[in-house]
């Protein structure tokens, strides 16, 4: 199999092949060029919450005086932050920019790695920044073309999460900025700086976070934004101050008496870990002038609370209607923020998710449909172990014959497969147990079915729409030998809601394009890929084409300037 590795930084990045127009234009670009994040935020999700945002809310603005993609999904399986943020960033799939989830086994290692972990040293005085980067993305971020074809562009990449930023931002943005909850603080290290800007030691002497201590989260919208919406269901994860209840409202203060890691990570499992994120943003473009001349910047922004409440509580609850009414107006203060700061329509955004979620399973039962959750993957693991004794022979005293099932893979120890193969190839005796294990896998409940890795990547072996979502999560040294389809609506684990599927609730997702020039209130019929926004800004500034991406810019927006 094979991962598009794209060691093209130093060619196509470089602005000499493939570079593209500058679109015919009667103005000047945009000044400053905005990719926007919302963690877990589906398409199902966002229309159930359309009705009830504010008329003069941040959503309600984009969708009036911009242009709404109908559809917008993913072309990978693998449906997670990690994934979806690089997707976002490079234009291009999973097996294409190599994030192929969170975390992936190696075998080598005989163990996980996080998709940001890279060894880094820290700044002096922000040592809880360390040993986080972006060297395991593959593709080039825009970030990367800003940086390498307009002399003078900055980039910067905000989230609370170390991997929204980092991914969104790739090795060559000027600056990723997450939260660390330990501190509080906003962080980065010296991938990205040599030295803390002085404006970020500026926002810590401010503590906006700690602020917050006391704050007592609220219903926001009117009652009628939440009919039909249940407030304590007991599969819901309490609010964690102690009070070991599943309502609102309830104070954020991490059960303690004064700001810790309690309370921040109360915070972030709140509307209001947006709010910090919204501030450091805003910290970001005054301290670094994002936008303040004709040279066009680029800002990343990610905001990771509404994934934390949707697991906690579900897409389905009070808490997560809540959340985005909150985004909704966070978005409007953004938005206006943006026009004082750069100025109207010196600015663009794409605003989009990096993956969506599935309905909490109890709530799906009530619904009629055909739902369940359990330790899934567990069992499909001990069903193969036994599937595979059978067929191969027991295993050498005290071995396994699989080193890792998670994330919906299977792995095989190499080692025991050739202490059983006899005289086979090894390869042929892989192949041989990966289809046996997707055989018996299907028969565990909560699985609705399996594929060998290497039948899935060979010609034809992806004839419909859910094994090319499986082909397009996978790269060569990150996958596993077997992949696993759970069945819609089911979910591997206690955590009320998730992600990380191929189906339809966790890949399409929101599309709003907003600038100079998009048709206001327009609707796009294309399809388009949450890294649309990378490849029309692109498009817009002229540089080149994102490598291996797909997005085609419709005539609509190819006149956006």
């Amino acid at each position: 199999m094979k991962c598009l590795l794209v060691a093209v930084f130093a060619g196509v990045v470089a602005g000499c092949s493939g570079a593209q127009e500058p679109l015919p234009a009667t103005t000047a670009p945009p000044r400053l060029v905005v990719l926007c994040a919302v963690d877990q935020l589906a398409a199902w999700v966002f229309d159930q919450a359309q009705p009830h945002f504010a008329d003069d809310g941040g959503f309600r603005r984009l969708l009036r005086d911009g242009a709404q993609f109908a559809k917008c999904e993913y072309e990978h399986a693998c449906t997670e932050t990690g994934p979806g943020h690089a997707t976002i960033a490079t234009g291009v799939p999973a097996r294409v920019h190599g994030i192929v989830r969170n975390k992936w086994w190696v075998p080598k290692l005989g163990a996980a790695i996080y998709c940001v972990d890279e060894p880094m040293a820290p700044l002096p005085d922000l040592p809880e920044g360390r040993n986080r980067g972006a060297g395991l993305l593959l593709a080039p971020t825009l970030a990367t073309l800003l940086k390498a074809n307009v002399p003078g562009s900055l980039a910067a990449s905000v989230s609370w999460k170390d991997r929204s930023a980092i991914m969104m931002a790739g090795p060559k943005a000027d600056l990723a900025l997450w939260c660390e909850a330990t501190t509080g603080r906003f962080v980065t290290n010296t991938a990205w700086v040599r030295q803390t800007p002085p404006w970020l030691l500026a926002l810590h002497a401010e503590a906006p976070i700690d602020r917050l201590f006391g704050t007592v989260w609220t219903r926001t919208g009117p009652d009628s934004a939440y009919v039909g919406l249940v407030d304590d269901r007991p599969y819901e994860t309490p609010h964690a101050n102690g009070s070991n209840a599943r309502t609102l409202p309830q104070p954020l203060t991490g059960g303690e008496a004064k700001p810790g890691l309690p309370f921040y990570n109360q915070i972030y499992a709140s509307p209001f870990g947006n709010t910090v994120v919204r501030l450091a943003a805003e910290a970001t473009v005054r301290g670094m002038q994002l936008g303040a001349d004709a040279t066009p910047d680029l800002l990343c922004v990610s905001f990771s609370s509404t994934d934390v409440i949707g697991h906690g509580f579900g897409p389905d609850s009070v808490e997560a209607r809540d959340g985005l009414l909150r985004l909704d107006r966070e978005l409007a203060t953004f938005l206006q923020f943006l026009d004082s700061q750069v100025g109207k329509g010196q600015w663009a955004m794409f605003l989009t998710a990096d993956h969506g979620v599935g309905p909490t399973p109890e709530w799906a039962r009530a619904q009629g449909l055909d739902a369940g959750r359990g330790l899934i993957q567990t069992m499909v693991g001990a069903a193969a172990e036994k599937v595979l004794a059978d067929a191969l022979g027991p295993p050498p005293a005290r071995k396994r014959y699989l080193a890792h099932i998670g994330e919906y893979s299977v792995f095989f120890h190499d080692a025991v497969l050739d202490a059983v193969r006899g005289d086979r190839e090894l390869d042929d005796v892989r192949l041989e147990a990966a289809r046996i294990v997707a055989v018996v896998a299907p028969n565990v409940r909560g699985i609705a079915a399996a594929f060998a890795t290497e039948d899935l990547l060979a010609a034809g072996g992806a004839p419909d729409a859910l094994r090319r979502s499986l082909v397009d999560a996978l790269c060569e040294g990150r996958a596993g030998d077997v992949q696993l389809v759970i069945k819609p609506n089911w979910l591997d684990g206690a955590t009320p809601a998730s992600h990380g599927t191929p189906h339809a609730y966790d890949r399409e997702v929101i599309g709003l394009a907003f600038g100079p020039g998009v048709p206001a209130g327009s609707r796009v019929a294309a399809t388009v890929t949450p890294g649309f926004g990378a490849v029309w800004f692109a498009q817009l500034l002229g540089l080149p084409r994102l490598p291996h991406s797909t997005d085609v810019v419709p005539a609509s927006l190819s006149n956006a300037r």
